[in-house]
């Protein structure tokens, strides 16, 4: 009887070591979004030696996070999920590092791996890199396991990529003063306008991009140029109309553009066809020029998003 309890009692010691390995220690993270307004978010932690992904549903305005996880070594992205959000990335990566450190100019977006051991089983991370070049996103689109974000599967091979209009980052340390001579912008967009300041330029470089409201599932688009301080107004061409955040799926990609790039994707319904037009950002003359329009039926349009 004594060597079964003692069996038994060697037998329960393992199960609950087993049990402390499997919850080893924690992620802690810290949320740094590139707007004011926070969307409704997903973390994303995939383990680099079971290839395991753990996820986790943050709220609308949730800057914070913290995550149970066995020993191993992670890799921590986030996705907006929510209707009419960016459609980017943000993860831990060098960048964050190099900005921790304040070492200059940081352009290196590779993940980061990290470590959580018995010893340690804390790690805190810092999400604050949301321009991830394009194969750092392609390497998150595989490890989410949905089709590459760059890949335009339902678009033409002559589509623009980001990729294709690189930029020049500013120059310019501190936000410059708004021109609003003659300009109409309510009190509202000119609020809106210096919150987005606040987190730097976010487009093309110089500019600052920021989608005000103009009514239910509507937005026109502000863009402020950081060497002039010069604001202009956006909105669809072909015929003239606003964008239009209800989109018939995806609508995370009714406006897309990436701050080292001087592309600009505008996507919106017209009748009953889904059309995409490409603007390029002329940094010579700060205007935002077309660069092509492709027109797709609804159908194929959602295909890509059930795929």
């Amino acid at each position: 009887m004594y060597p079964f309890l003692a069996r038994l009692s060697v037998t329960a010691l393992m199960s609950l070591g087993q049990c402390a390995v499997a919850l080893a220690g924690t992620i802690d993270g810290a949320i740094s979004f590139p707007s004011e307004h926070v969307p409704s978010m997903t973390v994303y932690l995939t383990d680099l030696d079971s290839s395991r992904v753990r996820t986790l549903q943050l709220a609308r305005g949730q800057t914070l996070f913290s995550v149970d996880v066995p020993t191993g070594r992670y890799r921590v992205f986030l996705a907006p999920n929510e209707a009419g959000a960016p459609n980017i990335y943000g993860a831990y990566t060098q960048y964050s590092l190099c900005a921790k450190r304040e070492t200059g100019t940081c352009e290196d977006h590779a993940l980061v791996e990290v470590t959580v051991t018995a010893k340690t089983r804390h790690s805190a991370v810092t999400i604050d890199d949301w321009y991830l070049t394009d194969e750092v996103a392609e390497q998150i689109d595989h490890i989410r396991g949905i089709a590459s974000s760059s890949a335009f599967d339902s678009e033409p091979m002559s589509a623009p990529r980001f990729s294709e209009y690189p930029s020049v980052p500013s120059d310019v340390p501190v936000p410059p003063k708004v021109d609003l001579v003659g300009s109409e912008l309510s009190e509202e967009d000119r609020a809106l306008l210096q919150v987005a300041l606040a987190n730097g330029p976010n487009f093309a470089g110089q500019v600052t991009a920021t989608l005000a409201s103009c009514g239910l599932a509507c937005g026109h688009l502000l863009l402020l140029d950081w060497r002039s301080g010069a604001v202009r107004h956006v909105t669809a061409t072909n015929p003239p109309a606003e964008m239009q955040a209800a989109l018939p799926c995806r609508p995370e990609e009714a406006l897309l553009f990436r701050r080292d790039s001087r592309l600009l994707i505008m996507t919106r319904v017209r009748g009953t066809e889904v059309v995409t037009q490409y603007f390029v950002w002329n940094q010579n003359n700060a205007a935002l020029l077309p660069s092509g329009e492709y027109q797709r039926t609804s159908q194929t349009f959602c295909a890509v998003a059930a795929r």
